[in-house]
């Protein structure tokens, strides 16, 4: 028996690592998928070289997954044998990862290694939700049917992240600017008027002394600013990677927070039922298909409390009401998958929930931005004129101080 280190991705999304003994590489990886793990990177222990699964950890554009999916549908049902179907997608694919990708699995599959174990050594880089499509498609011999949907899956990803990104990018431009306008201020030009002030010799009012003083600061100590942004941004990253009780609390803390909570529950939503459908429809079961999703779900609250529902299904427990009982999901989520459940209908179900969440979600971003500009600008007008002011109370002080004098 040799030892393997690895790192590994629990059924709830923690990242993992020790040490686990079998005869060869392939052996580990199976003993720790057979314990629910998704290995990310695995080395013999001890060993000269390092054998490292993990290419990287940027995932695939799902633009680029959709159009890769559509591709392999498309030769294989013309009825090339998967190696060669590999090579071609491989030699049309513009990602030089993506491309290394394709040219190792094929030589993989071409030594006899099954087509999903030979992408799960890829999983840095390829979601758990194409990973274990592709299994079930394999194991149920339905791999163009499973292409096809994930195609579509991907694709319609694709498209709602797409809508999103560009309606943040207007209110984006907007608040990166009203913080450099605010900067450059308090920077450059308020120390300017500063040396004016001082020379007048007179007694400044309070609003202008606030502003001074706060110009002051960020002059002399703009490095403690931003190391306390660089401290508390990665003392964030890593107590949620180190703690997993601050990872709940913080990713639940998403979820209630005034309207992106709700944003974000109506996403992972949409994220629940689009998957589930897609697993489903590629053979899993109900628990095989929840334990895959909890890993999808970009919430990972709502993951973990997905996840904790697995071993009520797989004692025979509803699916709808073991959601509901999580009372992290909407009720109509819930409801929508108990009325599946009772039609024999649930994967169609789980599509229109799908569809429903993600026009939902394009809605409730469009207003939030909607209200957001107006906030953001009233904001920086609101800055703009106590900074201004400050400015000019002095000299209207100055001012009368002069005109009593005459």
């Amino acid at each position: 028996m040799r030892a393997f280190k690895y790192t590994a991705r629990s059924s709830y999304g923690a990242n993992v690592d020790g040490v686990v003994e079998a005869n060869t590489r392939e052996e580990a990886v199976t003993i720790l998928k057979d314990d629910g793990y998704i290995v990310t990177s695995i080395e013999e222990s001890g060993s000269e070289h390092d054998i490292d699964l993990r290419i990287g950890s940027k995932k695939t554009k799902d633009k680029t997954l959709s159009v890769m999916c559509n591709q392999f549908a498309i030769i294989l049902e013309a009825g090339l044998p998967i190696v060669r179907t590999l090579e071609l997608v491989a030699g049309q694919t513009e990602d030089k990862t993506l491309k290394e990708i394709l040219t190792n699995v094929a030589n993989d599959v071409a030594a006899g290694y099954e087509l999903a174990s030979s992408f799960e050594k890829h999983g840095g880089h390829l979601p758990t939700t194409f990973i274990e499509s592709v299994r079930a498609g394999e194991q149920s011999g339905n791999l163009v049917l499973v292409f096809k949907r994930l195609a579509t899956f991907y694709r319609k990803q694709s498209e709602t992240s797409g809508k999103v990104k560009s309606a943040m990018m207007y209110p984006s431009f907007i608040m990166g600017v009203a913080v450099i306008v605010v900067g450059v201020i308090m920077v450059f030009a308020v120390p300017t008027f500063k040396t004016t002030f001082d020379s007048m010799g007179s007694e400044l009012p309070m609003p202008t002394q606030i502003m001074i003083s706060a110009s002051d600061f960020m002059v002399k100590w703009w490095w403690v600013i931003g190391l306390f942004i660089v401290l508390a941004v990665g003392g964030i990253q890593l107590a949620k990677h180190k703690s997993e009780s601050f990872r709940l609390k913080w990713s639940k803390l998403g979820t209630v927070v005034p309207v992106l909570g709700k944003i974000n529950v109506m996403s992972s939503a949409s994220q629940y039922a689009s998957t589930m459908a897609v697993m489903m429809m590629a053979g899993l079961s109900s628990s095989q298909a929840v334990a895959v999703t909890s890993r999808t779900i970009s919430n990972y609250y709502m993951g973990y409390m997905l996840g904790s529902i697995v071993p009520d299904l797989e004692a025979g427990r509803p699916l709808a009401e073991m959601l509901a009982s999580t009372g992290a999901f909407p009720r109509l989520a819930t409801e929508m998958t108990g009325v599946g459940e009772e039609t024999g209908e649930l994967e169609h179900t789980l599509e229109v929930v799908s569809d429903y969440y993600d026009f939902e979600v394009q809605e409730a971003t469009a207003r939030a931005i909607g209200m957001l500009e107006p906030i953001t600008i009233c904001l920086l007008a609101g800055i703009v004129c106590i900074i201004l002011l400050a400015v000019y109370l002095p000299m209207f002080s100055i001012y009368g101080d002069f005109n009593s004098t005459l």
